[in-house]
């Protein structure tokens, strides 16, 4: 048997978990072990019926109220402390509590009941160290003051002789040790299945954020960080639902390649893309079709909000003023061509895609609508 206390959080994870689950048998336990306690009457009726009232009064009287209020105590500590360690000292005082009320008994009439009946310490030794299943430290505990109550017991009715005793006693001691053996060994395999069901949450934490992290990266230009074809087809609105679509071209971006290097021209397009996103409203559509082309799908919208939201796209990507001198019409920054066209996804798009053309072909640096 080897365990020992997780660190911090953990341990009150732990100990939370733990009373979830022990929360389920204790009450029911404890309830099962009080009727018995209870139901021992009939022995002192049968063995001794002069403490027959006695014994009912500290049975019905004292023990089972005072369990009673335990357990009551317990559910509302562990509604307010779901970590608590309640159970230990609850534990510990139901035995001793149960012991002395069998040495009172059995002081009551202690020829008639012999020392014979405290051979009921054992069964309340192995129910409170063991059915119980309180954690290896607050078993000791309540099995240190079981046999202290024992002791006292033995003591004060003085039916044995004292090696007699000292041999119960020792007797009962084994029983708990016994007990605590397997007390010990619950709890590490508790712990070890704690661990187990924690680490396998947090892998299938890790694979659903790898699944997830892997369906984003499919669906993303990786250069750009905006959702590519792919991406952008699965955002599409139901077919036959007119949208605004804009197809957008940097103006000669092969020269500007050729002129600072792929380097620099992935910087350039990588500006391109964070201004288009930051321009469009909310609710756009910004994808990175391939290339230096970009899309936008706008829902909605009308012929004047497409051709107001590329003339804005187009402003926005002049006002970068990113040099590019290399230009062959003569211009000195990098600007866009822009084509709008509202209808369905596929005609829109194939509409607007003729319309960039036109638009490049008309200078560049401009937005043309579709005409058909």
């Amino acid at each position: 048997m080897r365990w020992q206390l997780f660190e911090g959080d953990l341990e009150r994870d732990f100990q939370r978990a733990r009373n979830r689950a022990r929360s389920r048998y204790f009450v029911p336990t404890a309830l099962l072990g009080l009727l018995m306690f209870d139901a021992y009457v009939l022995v002192d009726l049968a063995l001794a019926p002069q403490v027959l009232a006695f014994s009912l009064l500290l049975r019905l009287g004292v023990v089972t109220p005072l369990v009673l209020g335990g357990l009551v105590l317990r559910r509302r500590r562990l509604r307010a402390k779901p970590a608590s360690g309640i159970d230990g000292p609850l534990v510990a005082a139901a035995a001793v509590l149960v012991v002395l009320a069998i040495a009172a008994i059995q002081y009551s009439a202690p020829a008639a009941l012999g020392g014979a009946y405290f051979g009921g310490s054992f069964i309340v030794v192995v129910f409170f160290v063991t059915l119980l299943r309180s954690d290896v430290r607050r078993a000791a505990a309540s099995l240190v003051a079981m046999l202290a109550a024992v002791a006292w017991g033995q003591a004060l009715i003085g039916a044995d002789a004292a090696a007699t005793q000292v041999a119960a006693l020792l007797a009962v001691a084994v029983s708990g040790m016994f007990g605590l053996v397997m007390a010990g060994s619950v709890e590490s395999s508790e712990r070890a299945r704690f661990l187990a069901e924690r680490r396998e949450r947090a892998l299938g934490a890790e694979r659903e954020d790898l699944i997830a992290a892997l369906d984003e990266a499919a669906h993303r230009d990786e250069m750009t960080g905006l959702l590519n074809r792919r991406g952008l087809q699965q955002r599409l609105p139901a077919e036959g639902t007119p949208v605004g679509v804009l197809v957008v071209d940097v103006d000669h971006f092969k020269a500007y390649n050729d002129a600072f290097g792929h380097l620099e021209g992935d910087r350039c397009l990588t500006l391109v893309a964070e201004t288009l996103a930051a321009h469009s409203r909310p609710g756009d559509v910004v994808a990175r079709f391939g290339g230096e082309e970009f899309a936008v799908l706008l829902e909605g919208a009308d012929r004047e909000d497409v051709l107001a939201a590329g003339e804005r796209l187009c402003a926005a990507v002049r006002d970068l003023a990113r040099p590019h001198p290399s230009r062959p019409d003569g211009g000195d920054v990098v600007t866009i061509s822009v084509g709008v066209a509202v209808g369905t996804w596929e005609s829109a798009l194939a509409a607007a895609d003729g319309a960039v053309y036109a638009a490049k072909s008309a200078g560049r640096d401009r937005v043309l609508a579709a005409t058909r």
